[in-house]
């Protein structure tokens, strides 16, 4: 009989509160989906090792996110029982009353809990195997590698994860229910409904008061946000923080009280229709329920905030990669290491080493690796310069030229360095392996090369005719010239706002004594990229063993020169699409699942009073309300409900993201306008179906408890 009596309730619960269950089925959908990632990547030939370093620190990743996600789910299971029992009281105080005994009544909540988590966890393990299928496509188009063969791939592991996670939320449910009912008296029971029916409004004063302290904290936590940055979680960092929460709580404390006072004063409005029995509906929730609405509020902000910058920064490993693999490898040579901060020892061994081989990295290496022919079709060399002496730095050429480099720390770390020339044989030798046009300059000119979004504004500027900058001591005249030039492979191109030179200033600079800062050897293969990349490795473990030491995870020896780092256009297209696939599935899932609670949440919370209001709903009906007014006044108290804490949620997700996007997003040449338009419409589209959901729900709760009499 318990059984039968706890599946009845159920069914009838679901009717009721169908917005909830369906929340869980996508909440253990999203978490089976997510935690299988790593056991996709049966489905691709991850011939490259950076591809499968992606899966697994993916994973890890997901997995680390995973409990919170489990915090989040339980707290929204926790809370909505909390409703669902408050709701079911006097039902309780029924079942006591005709003789049922505490321990009975307990069992059939835990039975109810037990056929819940069971139906979610069964539907939300399909919906979640169907939707991991529909994330090995994702996963694909984010690699830019073709499935060598579907198959349908279940993950155990994901399975087991996802079991034991919601066995432990619905465990704690559960008892959570079940020590509440123990607590209760018959007498409370019964008389819940009575004392739901309570409304309280704040004093308006007291409202009006509370309301211009909370404007004044998120104001005075905005400003601070915006002074301090992010670039580092600093004291001020986590002052703008604490403002934020202090001030979203007490926004939502004295919200109500201001709403009330404001609409008073303006009777053309607080009594037309329906509208002060629809105003003290909502004060008097947000009054009792401000504490999980300025949570919401928070939730929302952190998902709108995640959703944003998750965007922008997939962009940022999207649009440089095609440019940034122009050539199949770079090696690079960073002797300023040595030169600049190694010491007179090391200067010296690294002036010595490459001077012996006139600064040419490809002739040592063919020297010293037999197999370099072999696979290197053609190899060019471009070495940059700041010259140290008698040159401007850029920042007094900013200076004098009223032009900046994006501000920030960018510029800061920009104006106290020399000017960077390269030479324009070399230059033009880099473009042709690169499949471009080669450029012409006369003597005591330069052109600007500046493949970097940020330094543009600046460079344009160097680049107009008739500009004059010094060089070594040497004045030379703007050709008028701009070229978006990438040298070397890398994920991000770096190569901005440098001079492009005659070959007699270079052979001047050398013949006073500088030396490259850096150097750049650019790679075609005679092979397909794979095979290259296998064999330049050889090459390198040949001409630079190791000794004692492995560079990078390779057996080969790193220094200033010849080699520092060593990037491949394969492994720079294999960490780009890592890097999206790991922050577009962070985004997606922590977005997507707290987007859910907060909004189920809410759902939840707005069926719950419109069941505790449905005296008052009959009463408006037997005084002749129209159905029409009474729908409407649902509608605004559900809409109200739901856009407060996306508004102020809003507020503090446009402050974030103008300050990430200028610290962050900006000093990668990325625009964050995509990404915040891309989020909203996600968030209005889940957003407002649930808004959608829960008021036709309510609006049903309320026309079921009316007589059709009465509704006419």
């Amino acid at each position: 009989m318990l059984a039968r009596l706890a599946v009845r309730n159920v069914r009838r619960s679901v009717r009721d509160y169908a917005v909830y269950f369906v929340t869980l089925v996508f909440g253990v959908a999203a978490f089976y989906a997510f935690n299988s990632v790593q056991s996709q990547s049966v489905l691709f030939d991850l011939e490259g090792v950076a591809s499968a370093d992606a899966f697994d620190l993916t994973a890890r990743f997901l997995g680390m996110f995973s409990v919170l996600i489990a915090f989040v789910l339980g707290f929204l299971v926790v809370y909505a029982n909390r409703f669902l029992i408050r709701r079911r009281k006097r039902e309780f105080g029924t079942y006591l009353l005709l003789g049922m005994r505490p321990a009975q009544v307990s069992a059939i909540v835990l039975m109810e809990t037990v056929c819940v988590g069971a139906a979610s966890l069964a539907a939300g393990l399909v919906l979640g195997a169907v939707l991991s299928q529909g994330l090995s496509f994702l996963t694909a188009g984010l690699f830019n590698i073709p499935m060598q063969q579907y198959r349908f791939v279940f993950s155990g592991e994901a399975l087991r994860q996802t079991l034991l996670c919601f066995a432990l939320v619905f465990a704690v449910v559960a008892l959570f229910n079940t020590l509440s009912l123990r607590r209760c008296r018959l007498v409370d029971l019964l008389g819940a409904a009575a004392r739901s029916e309570r409304a309280t409004v704040r004093r308006p004063w007291v409202g009006l008061l509370g309301f211009a302290v909370a404007v004044g904290l998120l104001a005075w936590a905005y400003v601070t946000l915006f002074e301090s940055g992010l670039t580092e979680f600093g004291a001020e960092f986590w002052k703008a923080t604490a403002l934020m929460v202090a001030g979203t709580f007490l926004f939502f404390w004295s919200a109500a009280g201001f709403a009330v006072a404001a609409l008073e004063r303006t009777p053309g409005v607080y009594f037309r229709g329906l509208a002060m029995f629809t105003t003290r509906q909502v004060a008097s929730k947000v009054n009792t329920a401000f504490l999980s609405l300025s949570t919401v509020c928070v939730m929302l902000f952190f998902s709108l905030a995640v959703f944003s910058t998750g965007s922008g920064l997939v962009q940022v490993f999207s649009d440089g990669v095609e440019e940034g693999t122009l050539f199949d490898a770079t090696l690079t040579a960073n002797a300023y290491l040595a030169l600049e901060g190694g010491g007179e020892e090391a200067a010296a061994d690294v002036a010595e080493r490459a001077g012996a081989y006139d600064w040419d990295i490809a002739r040592f290496l063919r020297e010293s690796a037999p197999n370099w022919d072999e696979f290197v079709e053609a190899s060019v060399q471009v070495d940059l310069y700041q010259p140290r002496e008698v040159t401007e730095t850029y920042g007094e050429v900013m200076e004098r030229l009223g032009a900046g480099a994006g501000g920030g720390l960018q510029e800061q770390a920009l104006a106290p360095q020399t000017v960077a020339v390269v030479g324009l044989s070399q230059f033009n030798a880099a473009r042709a392996l690169a499949g471009r046009e080669p450029i012409e300059l006369s003597a005591g000119t330069y052109a600007v090369n500046n493949a970097v979004a940020l330094s543009e504004e600046l460079s344009r500027a160097m680049a107009e005719e008739g500009v004059e900058i010094e060089v070594g001591g040497r004045a030379l005249e703007a050709s008028g010239l701009y070229v978006e030039q990438p040298l070397s492979t890398s994920t991000f191109v770096s190569d901005g706002a440098m001079l492009v030179v005659p070959d007699e200033t270079v052979e001047a600079l050398r013949a006073d004594g500088e030396a490259p800062y850096a150097s750049y050897l650019d790679l075609s293969y005679r092979t397909d990229r794979a095979e290259g990349d296998r064999l330049l490795e050889e090459a390198l473990a040949c001409a630079l063993p190791a000794e004692g030491q492995e560079a990078r995870g390779s057996g080969y020896e790193t220094s200033p020169w010849p080699v520092t780092t060593v990037y491949t256009a394969d492994e720079v297209i294999e960490q780009s699409g890592g890097m999206r696939m790991m922050i577009t599935y962070l985004a997606l899932y922590i977005g997507f699942v707290f987007l859910i609670t907060t909004a189920a949440l809410l759902a939840v919370q707005q069926l719950s009073e419109a069941s505790d209001s449905l005296a008052r709903y009959r009463m408006l009906a037997e005084i002749g309300c129209e159905r029409r007014m009474m729908f409407r006044s649902i509608f605004i108290q559900v809409a109200v409900y739901f856009l407060a804490p996306l508004a102020l949620a809003a507020c503090h997700t446009a402050c974030a993201v103008s300050v990430i996007a200028r610290d962050v997003l900006d000093q990668l040449g990325v625009s964050a306008s995509e990404a915040v338009f891309a989020a909203a419409a996600f968030t209005a589209l889940v957003y407002g179906g649930y808004l959608l959901v829960t008021y036709l729900a309510s609006r049903s709760l309320v026309r079921a408890s009316l007589s059709k009499r009465l509704l006419g």
